[in-house]
This record gives structure tokens, C-alpha cells and sequence, in this order.
């Protein structure tokens, strides 16, 4: 049976970001061939880790962390830009997954990221694999923005959460998107609310990212939205990841099912 192609577009989301193993797991077990992929934030480390055609080994590197492992990964910064360098981590991929040229990856890839200082959005097509991640990760007030060409450039959720404009699509493709920063689930008693400086800047920011999202379903409207909620899980619990990646399994199953139900 000749497969399905799929360009595959990925969000942010932190630690929710490993669900999108478990989509890609799902969407190949299913008979989809994955032609290109985009991603924002967490999207475009998983998008770009799949792209470059060493996904397993990092996913076996991600189950293996504990909560002591993703703390010995933080590098904090005695810097007023951000609290993590970021430099520990991407250190720790680069024995897991070799950096390379985007351009030359067997999957086209593109990962977005922000430029601080005019706002605009920077789509990274070409150059090295590990800058466009380090740069597409950057959230605000969290890790350092990366300096690069005279751009200060941060985290592409600020701009575009869900990059259904920035994948390359062939004709006949499907465009199938996997959102882990979906609009939250069932509300929360008001007994229970208690904020701090973190959940407040992290929740706003993921309203902000929603709205975006939204917008962009309508003006791009994806063949299959896979979501999962942005108050399933915290956006620092990587030591979840087996739990992670069978959440965007079972997540993009439903939604596979959803479509044969509707055709």
C-alpha cells in the first residue's frame, strides 16, 4: 500500500514537547511518511532530532531522565537576560545526536525563532542544526537569547506557536500539526488557584500562544490537529517522558480515528 505523506508541523510546549515522539511513533505505525517537518520551541528539537535521523537515541536518553538528571542539566546564568545558559544541555545532545547542516539532513526542517530587537519572525532553514534549536527554545526570562547576525533572537512561540506556514509541503501532502500547548482542560475550583510570579508569566504567555495558534489554524487549516492541553503537564517535567510520549501516541490515535470517522 503506497503510504501517506505528511508534512508535519510541531509546537512548543516544554516537557510536553516529548508527546511529539510519540506522534511521529504513531503517525509512521499508521502508514504516514513524514516529508518534511517544521517546529517551534520543544517542536523544533524533536522536529529537528527526527529530521536528522537519530529520534530513538534521543528518546531513549530522554526515559532515562530523573528529576536529579533534568536538575544536573540547568546550568544557571548569573545574567539579568535569562536564568538557564542552556549550554549544559545542548552539550549533552550533541553526544547523543551529531550537529549538522540543516540543509543536508534527509528530512527538510525548519525551526522559527524571534528577533528581539525588531519582532520579526526568523525561520531557520539552513546552517547548523544545534543553533536553530538553542535559538527556537529560548523562552524569555528562562534561557539566554542566542546572539546571532546582529539579531537577538528568542523563543519562535512569541511569534509562531504552530508554524503551519513554515513547512515545505509537496502537492498531495497532508498537513498534520501536533499542538501540546492546546487550550487548557477542565477549569480549576477557585479553592484551588494559588499563583506565583512563575505560573502567572507562564500561563500568560501560553494564552498568548493559544490565540496565535488559533488564528493560524483558520488562515492554514491543518488535515489532522493532534492537541493535547497546555495544563497536562508542566513544562519542566522532562522526568516524565515515558508517560510523555504514550500522552501524544494515544493523543494523535484519537485523532487519526477522528478523521476516518468524518471521511
Amino acid at each position: 500500500m503506497k503510504k501517506r505523506k505528511a508534512a508535519l508541523v510541531l509546537a512548543g510546549g516544554g516537557a510536553r514537547g516529548v508527546a511529539h515522539i510519540g506522534a511521529i511513533e504513531e503517525l509512521e505505525s499508521q502508514g504516514f511518511e513524514i516529508s518534511a517537518v517544521a517546529g517551534t520551541s520543544m517542536g523544533a528539537l524533536v522536529g529537528g532530532v527526527y529530521a536528522s535521523g537519530h529520534l530513538e537515541p534521543f528518546k531513549e536518553w530522554l526515559c532515562a531522565l530523573d528529576k536529579y538528571k533534568v536538575f544536573s542539566l540547568v546550568d544557571f546564568a548569573l545574567s539579568t537576560e535569562g536564568l538557564v545558559k542552556g549550554d549544559r544541555v545542548m552539550k549533552a545532545m550533541k553526544e547523543l545526536v551529531p550537529d549538522v547542516k540543516i540543509e543536508k539532513m534527509p528530512v527538510p526542517f525548519a525551526a522559527v525563532a524571534a528577533d528581539l530587537l525588531t519582532g520579526r519572525e526568523v525561520v531557520l532553514e539552513r546552517g547548523g542544526l544545534y543553533d536553530a534549536i538553542r535559538a527556537s527554545i529560548s523562552i524569555p526570562s528562562v534561557f539566554k537569547p542566542v546572539r546571532r547576525n546582529g539579531q537577538v533572537l528568542i523563543d519562535g512561540g512569541t511569534v509562531n506557536p504552530l508554524p503551519l506556514n513554515r513547512v515545505r509541503r509537496e502537492e498531495g501532502d497532508m498537513l498534520v500539526a501536533v499542538d501540546v500547548s492546546a487550550p487548557f482542560g477542565a477549569p480549576v475550583p477557585k479553592t484551588r488557584v494559588s499563583l506565583n510570579y512563575y505560573k502567572v508569566l507562564i500561563a500568560s504567555s501560553e494564552i498568548m500562544q493559544q490565540h496565535i495558534t488559533q488564528l493560524m489554524c483558520r488562515l492554514h487549516k491543518p488535515d489532522i490537529l493532534v492537541e493535547m492541553p497546555a495544563d497536562s503537564y508542566g513544562i519542566f517535567e522532562f522526568y516524565r517522558s515515558k508517560e510523555l510520549i504514550e500522552a501524544g501516541r494515544m493523543a494523535t490515535r484519537a485523532a487519526l480515528e477522528h478523521m476516518l470517522a468524518e471521511a
